[in-house]
């Protein structure tokens, strides 16, 4: 609505360089051979998936807008009782409001009713039976002189998850407002091809009767190697302090209060690669995370590589692979506590007839260790689809 409201104000001032309306199609099949994603009795399945969508786009000299929406279809072939309708809706634009000055906005909503969901990004393996995500936020980025910008953001995101029978507490809800402050400075006459960085962040987690404040610093470089290889780091501490409303540590009454400080450090890096076929990213990362659908908050550490490669102009493949850590003592971050470890790796292969119709085969193997449940779990996720859409540009 909001976004809607915004391009109809601009619509006297910005005339449309290039707009897009593109319907799409995506029938697919999957067999997946542990639907809950549980350590015994797994439960197999072949997975019908019909999922159309509406993107439109609109570009001008001071407007990239993009409003996109998709739903989903699942029919199970065994339990059907899992059948199952989601939708995925976003909306985002970036409009110029002097030349040295840019705000951005985005927002969306999805419903997802796949059981054994991962959480990206933490990797995280969760027992929910239906997940909702709500998200919203904006920015401002503003340069200062040719070598000098900064910027600042807020987000909001909302995650509600349904357990089914599977808990007592069959819907609990996490909620999670960030916000974040940089510095980017081009230090070429001292370094040759780098910009020096800084940030300063915030955020705030609410899981239940938990609620955790995370603030976090950084300084870093976004260095270009050469005309291939680039490098992203940031590093600096970190600073939380978690507060339980309720009893329910051993320690704690009924009707009590705790708070907990600590402090630790906040850690990302991203080594890119762009060749004329090829393109790559290896990415490291710990941080505290909302663990949503499992515990409030998780320090998280992972580790994921992304490789695509074009063979032909038809063909095309890609290479995903993750390692995931995620830690929250009992009383720590939150009144429940979690170790697990998850290591995913996802091949696939695109074959495109044209540019608007492809066919896409995919396989993905996940394996979860829960190091305090003393349990191990695996899927086997095997997946076809064909893709088909019709652009309207203007």
């Amino acid at each position: 609505m909001l976004i809607s409201l915004f391009l109809f104000l601009l619509s006297g001032e910005a005339k449309s360089d290039e707009f897009k309306l593109i319907p799409s199609l995506n029938l697919g099949e999957q067999y997946n051979d542990n639907l809950f994603f549980t350590p015994n009795n797994k439960k197999a399945d072949f997975i019908t998936i019909i999922s159309p969508g509406l993107e439109l786009s609109d570009r001008t000299e001071k407007l990239d807008f993009n409003l996109s929406g998709h739903g989903r279809g699942l029919i199970y072939a065994r339990n059907g009782d899992l059948d199952a309708i989601d939708y995925d809706g976003a909306g985002s634009f970036l409009y110029s409001l002097q030349p040295d000055l840019k705000f951005s906005a985005n927002a969306g909503a999805r419903k997802d009713s796949t059981p054994g969901q991962i959480l990206e990004p933490t990797g995280l393996v969760t027992s929910v039976t239906k997940s909702y995500k709500y998200y919203a936020g904006s920015g401002l980025e503003y340069a200062w002189t040719e070598k000098t910008n900064t910027s600042l953001s807020y987000s909001y995101e909302r995650y509600d998850y349904n357990y089914g029978n599977l808990s007592p507490t069959a819907i609990t809800t996490t909620e999670a407002h960030s916000a974040n402050m940089g510095l980017t400075h081009d230090l070429s006459q001292y370094f040759l091809n780098t910009a020096g960085r800084m940030n300063l962040g915030y955020s705030r987690y609410q899981y239940r009767d938990t609620t955790v404040n995370y603030y976090y610093g950084t300084i870093g470089v976004n260095r270009a190697l050469n005309e291939k290889w680039t490098l992203l780091l940031d590093i600096g501490p970190s600073y939380t302090q978690s507060e339980f409303e309720l009893g329910g540590l051993p320690s704690l009454p009924a009707g009590g209060k705790k708070t907990q400080e600590g402090t630790g450090f906040f850690g990302q890096a991203t080594l890119s690669y762009k060749g004329e076929k090829t393109t790559g990213d290896l990415t490291f990362s710990h941080r505290l995370l909302p663990g949503s659908g499992t515990v409030g908050v998780t320090e998280n550490t992972f580790l994921t590589l992304g490789l695509n490669h074009r063979f032909t102009y038809e063909l095309s493949g890609r290479l995903s692979a993750g390692f995931y850590y995620n830690k929250a003592e009992r009383g720590q971050y939150s009144i429940a506590g979690i170790e697990q470890i998850t290591f995913s790796v996802n091949p696939a292969i695109r074959y495109e007839f044209t540019r608007d119709i492809a066919l896409e085969a995919s396989y993905s193997y996940t394996w979860v260790k829960n190091i305090l449940a003393h349990t191990d779990s695996m899927r086997n996720l095997f997946m076809i689809n064909f893709i088909m859409q019709y652009p309207f540009v203007k």
